[in-house]
């Protein structure tokens, strides 16, 4: 496409439409459709910020297609709208190409407890061919949550959080697939254990995978272990960022590839790779099977990757919330447009179009242009996907709100109005030309023979592709097996031996080609023979395909496919796949293997020859499969299918390392790894024979690292001796010596953990080292170790000014863990005037850490000479020790340290000091004042900072406006590149408009993204610490904060953990002078970076102003998520000093709630309605837990009669006790159950309450007759 090329106003479609209505007077038309339609709420609490409503009315279908804007030759067509289609969240099309939609109504509280859901599946058709639908059923109803849809296997898959269900209509005919269904009668529960306290990030994104099997993807905080019923024995799947799959033949649920944040679909492009797009940190990934991606919160299931896999993206967009992923593979646009990824964007109102690039064995994602521009401010484009047609189909769920914020802000205000299907179709110069929204209207799937579906693996379109390889995958029809082996390895297809393993390809990826062209006859012969022309006439590349050998690449794969999901696949088959010119087929081939897990001796003897490929995609498809040998789940260790040959596997890691000629592809790397891991975790010196036979290897040196971080972490001083010895064989010279080494330093940190033998022999050869590297990592080991020597020697080098600033931040961070005077006195005088900064802040972050008395002293010494970084880390420091602080208040009001030295998060932690029976807050409140305004408050400073900001006379300055930032924000966030890695990357994210920018600095509580909360941390020794969680292993926790700071704790260390309703970032930078603050904003607004001309930037993005505050004051608790804490009870609790409260953990259990009574007289309580079941024994069963400072009362009452009354009070170290009430008496009965939590005085009646559930079981003769008596 012309890069030149301007957009235009989209053209209303060729198909009648109403009269145009103006936008104020539009009104949803009211129709007797057979169905209930549902009526907007009074709007509630409302936003400001990036999360502002959209200020204008919604628009009718037709005014908003005549606002939106697509490249020339594109026109934007209504499918479906309102009333017909309302909240559509998913959707699918059946074999006769009708569409299929879920509405989330009740999105996102869900149904009240014991109501009927809203949320329902519609059926929607054309059935005149004219591109619009005209006709709607309703296939099912009385859902709640529900959020994904696949059809296949005889019914449909519908994701209902906890549940994926499978819906059937058994009055259909047996073979008629889904095509002939018209109302569900049967449902059955898959699985069970989706979590449900996010509720916009829930299952959802279901697709067909090449392999056969349901993809679907999940958010980072919705917390998921999923279980099938039928195998209650089995082990919970535990997820929460991911691409997960289900095998429907098998019933297994796996993690496909872990991390990102709340992604909403999964695509997979001609190649079979699959992408997603995720919301708030980059947008575009490649999901590699069994990889470990960076996440927006929290940490992997699998605590051993030591290192987390980027995202694909070279561009960010300042308006971020993406929702929806389709690369195109469709035959109705032009073909410079296949093989590009699109996704939407919800804060921006558009869709965006990428371009995908080979980079080794993954991709890089490059921006090409807004594909869709809606100009309003409701479009909100949840999924995007090529459809019958060939063109890209739109789900718009039009809505005032642009975000979940909204929605947990005003549940109710939620639209319930209104949705839209559109279709984008390319017309070229015929404006209005008819595109019919499937083939033929009379399409059917399901009636095709199996030879006329095999013909369609070699369509142009690839929902054509998709259809028929999952009805053939279904049918399993042997007779058509001679046709797909013959599609899929034709006689022109197969290499010589030397030329399947050496490609023409360069390791940083081939020319693509065009997309495929030689087609098949077929009922749909002319229209294919079209697009065949129509690719042939353009013949430009594909972006991001790689390079095909035959004409048609797609068909290939699609036969390939169709023989491994129909279960018909033989070793022979694989064998030429294997042998096979096109790269991608020799990739497929190591996959399948993996898929199978057979490990037999011909499959292992395919993977060693395909190990030495010269494509990277080969190799990694090599090293995934290796993965399935040596695991039973790609991204978590569990007992593989069947032993794994340990020593056919090292030879095959080993030619696949030995093959690699750089360490830069990261996913490669990363894959190698998680396939030699499970044997390295049984027995670590299966990595020292594999890392001796590849010590030259580049891949070597990571292996080599990370395995030393994994024998670390397997707490064995056993184990570490074998890893003494494998330090002990290396040659003085080899390169793994430094990667080893450092392997094992950085997995001491927290706690040291010395081998069983003398270290002496190992360690004096590697600190006499000519290599610097070499002896400075035997350096910090030795002394970590208790070497005298080399403690000595380390903790020299802290004060050495002759060495190089590296060397003594790296002595420094070794003396911070022996804790001894020597360490302390080093540290002490490295805080001394004439030190480096960076050498005065690791000194200061090491003595917290160590805890001498001396150090008050030497701070408060040193004070005056300190930088204002010096000076807030000092400050950090004394407040981590609760002595210290009380130190530090004194200064503070003897006015011998300013209150402005201060940095506004330690102000935050003193001030909610609980030390000294609350007396430490009250001195720091005294000294500081208020720390926390009311949000009205807020909105006020908001609208009074923007005032002036705009109101000041002359230009910012944005160079002092940088110094500031380099002073305030970089210290957290990243601008551009520069900045720490702390709280979000601002590139992106927080400065769309002068408003958003405005209510995250101001107001940074307001909204929290999840994973950025404060952590707090208190030691067995006394400290406390604060930050960013971002390890949580078994054996240690580490924390990020301002600086940037590193605390890595030992579990064992650790006597507190709780995270707190508090963001990392502290409030109160708007009291930096107004020069200041003016030059910060105008300089975060206006980078270099951006390239874009000044601007304030003063509107709100999604709206304008910020909306004054609804004449009460705004809560400040998240009810959303008190109520998210468990649905099926009704909390009735006050505002009581940061209560209600929904608590990620609390004295080691989850999920837990904390409420408080009103007041002496009226509880709190937790309500449930229920009918106790006849014939069963029923029990109510908790847990609840006191302050640690008080007591209270618990109640149990059923229909306002007491069961059970119990004092919560602390008993010695035991936190929680547990509470079990028979419920038995009272079957057959509706009861009204409610927990009360009773005041017993007036002080710290603080209830926690965790693991609360109502369990009936068959109630045995005996139970009976006990409870007669």
């Amino acid at each position: 496409m012309n890069p030149f090329r301007s957009l235009v106003l989209a053209v209303a479609s060729s198909f009648a439409l109403a009269a145009s209505i103006s936008a104020a007077d539009y009104k949803v038309p009211q129709k007797n459709l057979g169905f209930p339609t549902y009526k907007n709420a009074p709007p509630g609490k409302q936003m400001s910020g990036p999360h502002a409503a959209a200020t204008t009315p919604a628009l009718s279908p037709e005014e908003a297609q005549k606002k939106f804007t697509l490249p020339l030759g594109f026109e934007i067509r209504l499918f479906a709208s309102e009333p017909e289609v309302v909240n559509p969240v998913a959707m699918t099309w059946d074999e006769r190409g009708r569409l299929w939609v879920v509405e989330l109504y009740e999105y996102p509280l869900g149904a009240k407890p014991g109501a009927r859901g809203r949320d329902r599946i519609k059926i929607l058709e054309d059935t005149d061919g004219d591109g619009r639908a005209d006709k709607v059923t309703v296939f099912a109803d009385g859902f709640s949550l529900a959020t994904g849809i696949l059809l296949g296997h005889g019914g449909v898959f519908l994701g209902q959080a906890p549940h994926l269900l499978f819906l059937q209509d058994t009055n259909a005919p047996l073979l008629g697939g889904a095509g002939s269904f018209t109302k569900a009668n049967k449902q059955t529960v898959l699985l069970t254990g989706f979590g449900l306290e996010d509720r916009h990030e829930l299952l959802n994104g279901f697709t067909w995978g090449p392999d056969g099997q349901l993809y679907m993807t999940h958010g980072v905080f919705t917390r998921a272990n999923v279980s099938n019923p039928e195998r209650p024995g089995e082990p919970a799947v535990r997820m929460d960022a991911a691409v997960a799959r289900y095998d429907v033949r098998t019933k297994k649920f796996e993690v496909y590839a872990d991390g990102t944040s709340n992604p909403w679909g999964v695509d997979f492009d001609r190649a079979g790779n699959a992408f997603l797009s995720a919301c708030v940190i980059d947008h575009m990934f490649h999901m590699a099977p069994g990889g470990i991606y960076v996440r927006q919160g929290g940490q992997p299931m699998f605590p051993y990757a030591y290192q987390l896999l980027p995202s694909i993206v070279d561009h960010r967009h300042k308006m971020a919330a993406y929702a929806g992923i389709q690369v195109y593979l469709g035959d109705q646009w032009p073909a410079e447009h296949y093989g590009t990824i699109f996704c939407g964007n919800l804060h921006d109102n558009a869709v965006h179009q990428d371009t995908l690039t080979p980079n080794g064995s993954t991709f890089k994602s490059s921006f090409k242009q807004d594909f869709i521009r809606a100009n309003d401010g409701w479009f909100m484009p949840v999924s995007q996907q090529v459809g019958p047609d060939g063109a890209l189909w739109v789900m718009d769920w039009y809505d005032k709100y642009p975000c979940y914020q909204n929605a947990r802000a005003d549940p109710e205000g939620v639209d319930r109005e209104h949705g839209r299907i559109w279709r984008v179709v390319h017309t070229g110069n015929e404006q209005g030309k008819k595109v019919p929204s499937r083939p033929e209207v009379s399409m059917d799937f399901g009636k095709l023979t199996s030879a006329q579906l095999v013909e369609r693996l070699a369509h142009p379109n690839v929902w054509q592709r998709k259809m028929a390889q999952r009805v053939l995958s279904e049918r399993r029809d042997n007779t058509v097996m001679g046709l797909l082996q013959k599609q899929a390895f034709p006689a022109t297809a197969q290499a010589d031996a030397a030329g399947s393993a050496r490609g023409p390809r360069a390791e940083s990826g081939g020319p693509p080609d065009s997309r495929p062209t030689n087609l098949s006859s077929s009922p749909q012969k002319k229209s294919e023979e079209r697009g065949s022309q129509r690719a042939a006439e353009n013949s430009l590349p594909a972006a991001g395909a790689p390079r095909a050998v035959g004409a048609s690449l797609e068909s290939r794969l699609a036969s390939l496919w169709t023989l491994h999901s129909s279960g018909y696949l033989a070793d022979d088959q694989l064998s030429k796949a294997a042998a096979d010119k096109e790269p991608t087929i020799r990739m497929w081939a190591a996959r399948l293997i993996g898929e199978r897990q057979l490990g037999i001796a011909s499959d292992l003897a395919i993977l060693r020859k395909l190990a030495t490929d010269s494509e990277p995609t080969v190799r990694t498809a090599v090293a995934t499969a290796c993965r399935q040998l040596t695991s039973g789940s790609l991204t978590v260790n569990t007992k593989p299918q069947r032993e794994p040959n340990a020593p056919e596997l090292a030879e095959i890691l080993a030619a696949l390392i030995a093959a690699t000629p750089n360490a830069t592809d990261l996913t490669l790397n990363h894959l190698v790894w998680m396939a030699a891991e499970p044997l390295i975790a049984k027995d670590p010196k299966f990595a020292f024979a594999l890392l001796n036979k590849v010590r030259n290897a580049p891949l070597a040196g990571s292996l080599a690292y990370k395995t030393m971080r994994r024998v670390c972490d397997l707490q064995s001083p056993a184990q570490l001796d074998a890893a003494l010895d494998f330090l002990g064989a290396l040659p003085a010279t080899d390169p793994l010596l430094a990667f080893a080494l450092n392997g094992l330093v950085d997995g001491q940190k927290g706690k040291a953990l010395k081998p069983a033998k003398s270290t002496e022999a190992v360690l004096q050869p590697l600190l006499a080292s000519p290599r610097e590297d070499v002896a400075r990592f035997a350096r910090q080991l030795g002394a970590l170790w208790g070497d005298a020597g080399a403690m000595q020697a380390s903790l020299a080098l802290v004060n050495d000014a002759k060495a190089p600033l590296d060397e003594r931040l790296k002595a420094a961070q070794t003396a911070r863990q022996l804790k001894n005077d020597a360490a302390r006195d080093a540290l002490l005088k490295a805080i001394t005037p004439g030190n480096p900064e960076p050498l005065v802040l690791e000194a200061i972050a090491g003595l917290s850490q160590l805890g001498a008395p001396a150090t008050t002293e030497a701070l408060f010494a040193q004070w005056k000479n300190f930088s204002p970084a010096a000076r807030r880390a000092a400050a950090e420091t004394l407040a981590s020790r609760n002595n210290w602080a009380s130190q530090l208040l004194s200064e503070l009001e003897q006015k011998r340290i300013l209150a402005s030295d201060i940095p506004a998060a330690t102000i935050r932690s003193l001030t909610r000091s609980e030390a000294d029976y609350g007396m430490l807050a009250k001195r720091a409140t005294a000294v500081f004042g208020r720390v926390r305004d009311a949000n009205a408050d807020k909105l006020k400073l908001i609208a009074a900072k923007k005032d002036m900001i705009l109101g000041a006379k002359g230009q910012p300055d944005l160079k002092a406006g940088y110094e500031v930032a380099k002073k305030i924000c970089f210290t957290c966030h990243k601008l551009h590149g520069e900045g720490a890695d702390i709280g979000p990357d601002l590139t992106g994210v927080g400065r769309s408009s002068l408003d958003a920018l405005l209510a995250n600095i101001i107001d940074p509580n307001q909204i929290i993204g999840a994973g950025y909360e404060m952590v707090e941390v208190e030691t067995k020794d006394g400290r406390s610490l604060s930050g960013r969680m971002v390890e949580n292993t078994d054996t240690r926790v580490r924390l990020l904060s301002a600086g940037p700071k590193e605390d890595v704790v030992a579990k064992s260390d650790i006597a507190k953990l709780r995270v707190s309703e508090l963001s990392v970032m502290a409030e109160g930078l708007e009291q930096m002078p107004d020069a200041d603050f003016r030059n910060l904003i105008a300089y975060i607004l206006n980078p270099p970076g951006d390239k874009a001309p000044f601007s304030w930037k003063n509107d709100a993005g999604h709206g304008a102003e910020p909306p004054k505050p609804a004449g009460k004051k705004a809560a400040a608790i998240d009810h959303e998520s008190v109520a998210l804490w468990n649905p099926e009870w009704r909390v009735i609790a006050p505002e009581f000093e940061g209560t209600p409260a929904k608590l990620v953990e609390f004295a080691g259990k989850q999920n837990v709630l904390l409420t408080h009574p009103f007041d002496r007289e009226k509880p709190a309580a937790l309500e449930r309605e229920l009918t106790i079941p006849a014939g069963q024994k029923t029990t109510l069963k908790f847990l609840v837990a006191s302050h640690e400072k008080g007591d209270w009362e618990l109640r149990v009452l059923a229909n306002g009669k007491p069961l059970h009354k119990q004092l919560i009070a602390r008993k010695g170290t035991e936190a929680w006790q547990a509470v079990t009430v028979d419920l038995t008496p009272l079957a057959g009965q509706k009861v009204t159950l409610r927990l009360e939590n009773a005041a017993t005085g007036w002080s710290w009646e603080f209830a926690h309450w965790a693991a609360i559930e109502v369990k009936s079981v068959p109630q045995l003769a005996s139970d009976v007759k006990t409870s007669v008596r």
